[in-house]
């Protein structure tokens, strides 16, 4: 299989014969292939135990493609090898996470060794607090086998550290506050948020934690303490970052831009809920107060208040379910990537 892809390459036509056991695999692999290098542009001719592929003789005759893998590890990382087209094309690997089979950390291993031909694919979801930014933007990465940046978690990793340093969250201790930021030794491993060598996870989503967040958020050194850091996460095969000034300040050339909002008592409901289900005891009335005075403030700060970005896509999620709105930001993605299945 790794062949008949390389045979895009070569310098003339490659026949693979006797190979009628590729029908029986986890997929028809002979079908899988011929239909997928013809997204790639290639002539492709099969059999019932043979496949010949024409090459693709310079860079015009290559088209972008988003690769289909039938839950096939071999599809999967096959496929990844059209990505060093001589024209430089975006190739998208789908359901990337089927190389586990076999290759686990397949994608990180090629990564290493390459170099993305243009930027980094970058998606920002912003939005005010509780619209549910955090659980569209984690799915979205999740779907499209990105990295995701929980851009929160690095202020209330700030919050919590300068409370344990005995430092107030406010003007007045900004310089010690932006020294601490400096030298957060955050990790995040799987779904769980570690500082130094403690899960702080729980510890960072309480609701002091998240007025400590609002309040570090608003001191201009420690934005710039952490902007460093969040640009690290740029990295192949894509990004999907939220918060509230990643499409208008930390990534202002990425390629989508999603603002996700909801009404004050649809966001206030989703917390108590959420509050409610961990056993930590709530009430709606005094959340959503929280709420509106944390959107207030957020709004209003000097350093990148919480605002749209001017190229970004309005989404509001108030009626909408988790998948309906993965679904969206999805469509938009489609369409703003040069990516096509016909």
């Amino acid at each position: 299989m790794t062949l008949a892809v390389m045979a895009l390459y070569a310098d003339g036509p490659t026949t693979l014969r006797n190979i009628a056991s590729w029908r029986v695999k986890e997929t028809d692999r002979i079908a899988a292939m011929a239909t997928e290098l013809r997204k790639l542009g290639a002539e492709v001719e099969e059999g019932a135990d043979f496949i010949r592929v024409m090459p693709l003789p310079d860079a015009g005759a290559w088209r972008a493609a988003s690769i289909h893998t039938y839950d096939d590890h071999r599809m999967a990382m096959c496929g990844s090898l059209a990505a060093f087209n001589p024209a430089g094309l975006p190739v998208r690997i789908e359901d990337p996470k089927c190389v586990a089979k076999t290759f686990p950390d397949y994608l990180e291993t090629l990564f290493a060794i390459a170099q993305p031909a243009g930027a980094v694919p970058v998606i920002c979801i912003d939005g005010p607090t509780a619209s549910g930014k955090g659980t569209l933007a984690s799915e979205v990465a999740r779907r499209l086998g990105y990295h995701y940046l929980d851009s929160g978690s690095l202020y209330r990793l700030t919050g919590l550290a300068a409370r344990r340093a005995q430092l107030e969250p406010d003007p007045c201790n900004e310089a010690a506050i932006s020294a601490l930021a400096q030298s957060l030794p955050v990790r995040f491993v799987a779904d769980r948020i570690l500082l130094g060598d403690e899960d702080v996870s729980d510890a960072i989503r309480t609701e002091a934690a998240g007025m400590d967040a609002s309040c570090v958020s608003a001191l201009p050194s420690v934005r710039q303490s952490l902007l460093n850091l969040q640009h690290g996460f740029a990295c192949l095969p894509g990004l999907v970052a939220d918060g509230r000034d990643m499409g208008t300040t930390i990534f202002p050339q990425a390629a989508l831009k999603v603002y996700l909002t909801a009404g004050a008592a649809q966001r206030a409901e989703r917390r108590h809920k959420q509050l409610i289900s961990k056993g930590i005891p709530a009430n709606i009335n005094s959340l959503r107060a929280d709420l509106e005075a944390r959107d207030a403030r957020d709004q209003s700060r000097t350093a990148s208040p919480l605002k749209p970005a001017q190229d970004a896509l309005l989404l509001d999620n108030s009626q909408l379910t988790v998948e309906e709105s993965v679904d969206q930001v999805l469509r938009w993605w489609q369409e703003r990537q040069p990516f096509r299945t016909s």
